[in-house]
């Protein structure tokens, strides 16, 4: 499974003081619709909105999910929330649950000789959680007054920023301030053959029909440790803890 650091900080430093440096005096005497966007539904934008939104402030929340190579999509919340944090835990917990039952006769529990997995029913529930916060972000959203698009943003000027929804169509927003908190997404090394053919990133993993089985895991970032760390699940179920790791170039 490949990862690569998919963030443009550093270009996306240097937009934000172009922005700056312009914004004051571009603003003078101009009404906005918005005294701040937020471009990113992660953890950062949601916080960042909604912190704004109760110090007075209206407030609108740009969030797209381009699908992956694979046509891996998801919902409000980033990557955390999609395809991070949240169901890597539940099935790390999945698969400790299987190694209890496996450890459970040698503490007196009387199991049956065979307890099977059932794939489907774990990645069900994966699924509903994640549903359940998709919703509870929107909703919080709306709690705090805050306008939530789930576009794709671009710059036409230092104030005006243009929305491209899914089913394509566009419309302009304008802002005082804005707030770039859009992530970043792995990516599939050009100069490895194969990989794109052959592998899967951490944005598909979740959405596999069937378990991968024993997995290669290329690269050493936060969620390649955090996958590496998955027990296996019974039988041939996801990963091995012996999966190798390597850090992929920059």
């Amino acid at each position: 499974m490949l990862q690569g650091a998919g963030s443009s900080v550093r270009r996306l430093g240097v937009l934000s003081g172009h922005l700056t440096r312009h914004a004051v005096s571009a603003a003078a005497g101009r009404k906005f619709d918005y005294d701040l966007i937020v471009v990113g539904g992660g953890s950062g934008g949601l916080a960042c909105s909604k912190e704004a939104a109760m110090l007075g402030k209206k407030v609108a929340v740009l969030d797209f999910v381009s699908p992956s190579p694979q046509g891996s999509t998801w919902g409000l919340g980033g990557t955390c929330v999609n395809v991070g944090c949240i169901p890597k835990k539940l099935m790390h917990q999945a698969a400790l649950l299987g190694q209890a039952v496996r450890d459970a006769s040698a503490y007196g529990w009387r199991l049956p000789d065979s307890v099977s997995h059932s794939w489907e029913l774990l990645t069900a529930a994966v699924k509903n959680h994640i549903r359940s916060l998709n919703w509870g972000h929107r909703v919080q959203l709306k709690e705090k007054n805050v306008d939530y698009f789930n576009a794709q943003g671009s710059f036409i000027d230092c104030h005006t920023l243009e929305s491209l929804s899914k089913d394509g169509s566009k419309a302009q927003l304008t802002s005082e301030y804005f707030v770039l908190a859009v992530g970043g997404r792995p990516r599939y090394p050009d100069d490895v053959p194969g990989a794109r053919e052959f592998g899967i990133t951490s944005d598909d993993l979740f959405f596999l029909q069937k378990p991968p089985g024993k997995t290669l895991v290329i690269g050493a970032s936060c969620i390649h440790n955090d996958i590496t760390s998955i027990p296996s699940l019974p039988s041939d179920h996801i990963f091995s803890s012996k999966n190798t790791c390597n850090q992929m170039p920059p």
